[in-house]
């Protein structure tokens, strides 16, 4: 089921054109088909537990300004199915604050468009 901030997210994603390295690059493809065509379900729980254990064990659960960190982080926020979830990301900012910390200007967030 396709979520209006699913596709933002995946807009973004995509406008940073990111280099990814595994587990990212195997699991984005997978995660943005389920959101944008609905895909084949996955694993949630294991594809959580994939990305949270890569980020985890490369520092990264804290703020940064490293910008694969920062979209390793973004494709995390993908593998939540419940929209509940994606919900409180929007109301929380969670995703805008790791696009700030990668370094694209809050001018330029506020100006991206919500389907």
């Amino acid at each position: 089921m396709i979520h209006n901030y699913t596709k933002y997210m995946i807009e973004w994603i995509e406008k940073l054109e990111p280099t990814l390295q595994e587990p990212f690059k195997s699991t984005y493809p997978m995660l943005k088909h389920y959101w944008l065509d609905g895909g084949p379900d996955f694993d949630e729980n294991q594809i959580r537990d994939v990305l949270w254990s890569w980020v985890d064990n490369n520092g990264g659960s804290t703020n940064s300004n490293n910008k694969y960190m920062n979209v390793a982080r973004m494709v995390l926020c993908l593998a939540y199915k419940n929209h509940e979830i994606i919900d409180e990301l929007q109301d929380m900012g969670f995703f805008n604050d790791l696009l700030a910390n990668y370094g694209i200007s809050r001018k330029e967030i506020n100006k991206a468009k919500l389907f």
